[in-house]
C-alpha cells in the first residue's frame, strides 16, 4: 500500500478549522436582569447531554469528511500482487496521455508500441501499466495476464493536462519502495519540453529502476496555436469592445495565418496576420458585437498542423445595459456630479449612466 501524491497529506492540517469552530468558539449569553423568580417553576435541564452528543457527532463527521478528501487527493493504492524477491524484473509501461498527444496519431502510436512491448516480454514476467499527464493513473497492478495488460493499454484516453515527468518519477519511487526487485520503466511519450519539472531532482529515480525512452516524435514538428486572448468579460458598448489575440508558431517557418472571430458558432470577422519564423504576432478585432446575455466566443486560426486542438481559444462574454444611477445634490453643487461621475467611469468592470 502506498500514496502516489503523499504531499497532499499536509491538507490534514485543515482539521483545525472544525476544532476551532466547536471547541474555541463557545456560545456565550448575556445575563438579563429579572425582578423575581418566585413564580418561575424550577426544572432540570436534561437536554444538555443530548445537545453535546449531537455536536460531537457533527464534529466527528466534519473531521472525517476533511480526512477523506485529503486521502483522496493523496491518491492511495494497494498493491495486492507483489513481485517476488527471486530477482525477476518488473516491467512498468508508462504511456503519456497529456494534451500534446492529441497531435496526429501520437497516442495510437504509443499504444501500439506499448502493446508490442508487452507481447514480446517473457510470459512469466510481471508487468504494470501506467498513464501519466499532470497526474499518474495506475491502470493495473503488477500482473502476468496479457489480456488484462492489453486491455489496460487500450483503455488509456487522451487528457487536457500538461504532462509531468516529475509526477511519473514520484509514482516510480512509491512503487520501488514496495518492489525490491529490478524495475524496467518504458516511457512512451512525445517528450515535450514542458513535461520537465522545475527542479531536476524531482526526476530522480531509485537505484533499482532502469529507464527506457520511446520517443514518438523524432524530428521537430511545426505547430501554430492561438496562445492567448485578451477580451472583456462584460460588454456594454460593442463598438468600444476590443479583442486582442496572440498567434504563436513553434518550430515553424514564416507564414501568414488567417485569424477568425467566432461568436456563438458563427464567424463574424477575419484577418490575416504574418507570423515570423518560430515567433509570435498580434491581431486585434475592433468590435465585439454580441447579443444580450451570455455568448460563447472563440478566436480561431486556419488549421495547418497536426495538432488542431490548440488552433482555437474559447472565451465567454456577457452583454448588458449600463446601470442607471440617480445622483441627488444641492442646486449650487456643481462639482460633486463631476467627481462621482469620474469615479464611476473609472471602473473597467462595470458601466454606469449618472
Amino acid at each position: 500500500m502506498g500514496l502516489l501524491a503523499p504531499w497532499f497529506l499536509l491538507g490534514a492540517l485543515a482539521v483545525g478549522v472544525p476544532l476551532y469552530l466547536h471547541l474555541l468558539r463557545k456560545h456565550t449569553s448575556t445575563p438579563t436582569d429579572f425582578s423575581s423568580l418566585m413564580f418561575v417553576e424550577a426544572r432540570t435541564q436534561s437536554s444538555i447531554h443530548h445537545r453535546r452528543l449531537r455536536y460531537l457527532l457533527l464534529l466527528a463527521l466534519r473531521l472525517l469528511v476533511l480526512l477523506f478528501l485529503v486521502l483522496a487527493f493523496a491518491n492511495p493504492y494497494i498493491n495486492r500482487t507483489f513481485v517476488s524477491a527471486s530477482g525477476e524484473k518488473l516491467l512498468v509501461v508508462a504511456v503519456d496521455n497529456s494534451f500534446s498527444m492529441r497531435a496526429g496519431s501520437r497516442l495510437d502510436d504509443a499504444k501500439r508500441q506499448a502493446e508490442a512491448l508487452l507481447a514480446s516480454r517473457n510470459a512469466a514476467q510481471r508487468a504494470q501499466v501506467l498513464a501519466f499527464g499532470s497526474q499518474v493513473q495506475v491502470m493495473t497492478q503488477p500482473i502476468i495476464d496479457p489480456a488484462s495488460l492489453t486491455s489496460a493499454v487500450q483503455g488509456i484516453e487522451v487528457g487536457d493536462s500538461r504532462g509531468s515527468f516529475g509526477a511519473l518519477a514520484g509514482a516510480l519511487r512509491s512503487i520501488a519502495e514496495m518492489v525490491q526487485t529490478p524495475i524496467e520503466l518504458d516511457v512512451f511519450s512525445d517528450m515535450q519540453r514542458t513535461n520537465m519539472p522545475p527542479s531536476f531532482n524531482e526526476m530522480a529515480m531509485p537505484s533499482n529502476v532502469s529507464l527506457v525512452l520511446h520517443p514518438l516524435v523524432k524530428d521537430n514538428v511545426p505547430n501554430w496555436t492561438v496562445e492567448s486572448v485578451d477580451a472583456p468579460a462584460q460588454v456594454w458598448d460593442p463598438k468600444k469592445a476590443r479583442v486582442q489575440a496572440v498567434v504563436a508558431g513553434f518550430g515553424t517557418a514564416a507564414a501568414t495565418r488567417s485569424v477568425s472571430l467566432v461568436i456563438n458558432g458563427k464567424s463574424v470577422a477575419s484577418k490575416d496576420v504574418s507570423v515570423p519564423a518560430n515567433g509570435r504576432a498580434t491581431v486585434e478585432f475592433d468590435t465585439l458585437d454580441v447579443p444580450y446575455g451570455f455568448s460563447r466566443c472563440a478566436v480561431k486560426i486556419d488549421s495547418a498542423d497536426a495538432l488542431p486542438a490548440d488552433d482555437q481559444y474559447m472565451f465567454s462574454v456577457q452583454r448588458s445595459d449600463p446601470l442607471h444611477v440617480l445622483f441627488v445634490r444641492e442646486t449650487n453643487d456643481s462639482r460633486s456630479p463631476l467627481y462621482f461621475g469620474d469615479a464611476l467611469g473609472s471602473s473597467s468592470q462595470s458601466a454606469f449612466v449618472l
